[in-house]
């Protein structure tokens, strides 16, 4: 099955990374085919950014690019405007951050706070770990495009080893935060 992510917020706010990273975990510890593709403002922090991830189980990918993303993960109030639309479909689910995106309702698809970048200042005291928050919600969320043993391990790759135990502690926070929320709609 081809899953379509699209990514979008702020420089700064880890939009690449994750999606680097959920590619790379699909790619290399679920070995199935995958891109990735970005783009980012004139300035790298501050200005607007996106990232799209193509995920397909079987069939190699034709095309890199998101054409009708099924998975949206909006970070900022301008990406919220400016894919709502496209969020607000029969079938897509939307990933928000409630304190970057305060305005957005979505009609006829699924929406999910995840309240990344709050609990990564309370709880860490760093915001840089929010992306993976989301990471690990993400695959909390979608277990059928990356287990949590390829997340968990993609992030044992990736990350500094100074910096590993706060990602993993992190990263099993947002799995947590999905279950949560995955319970609570059933």
């Amino acid at each position: 099955m081809r899953n379509e992510i699209l990514i979008a917020g702020f420089g700064g706010q880890g939009v690449i990374t994750l999606a680097k990273i959920i590619a790379a975990a699909a790619i290399l510890e679920e070995r199935k085919y995958a891109t990735q593709a970005e783009a980012y403002g004139p300035a790298s922090r501050g200005g607007s950014c996106w990232a799209e991830v193509v995920v397909d189980d079987k069939d190699p990918i034709d095309y890199p690019r998101a054409i009708n993303p099924n998975i949206f993960i909006l970070l900022s109030e301008l990406a919220a405007g400016k894919y709502k639309r496209a969020a607000s479909k029969p079938g897509k689910v939307t990933i928000t951050d409630p304190l970057t995106v305060k305005k957005l309702k979505i009609r006829k698809g699924k929406k999910i706070e995840i309240d990344a970048q709050r609990i990564a200042q309370e709880k860490f005291g760093m915001g840089v770990v929010s992306n993976m928050i989301l990471f690990g919600a993400f695959i909390g969320l979608f277990p059928d495009i990356i287990s949590e043993e390829a997340g968990r391990k993609t992030v044992e790759k990736f990350v500094p080893p100074k910096a590993l135990s706060t990602n993993l502690e992190a990263f099993d926070l947002g799995l947590k935060l999905a279950k949560e929320q995955a319970a609570s709609a059933q």
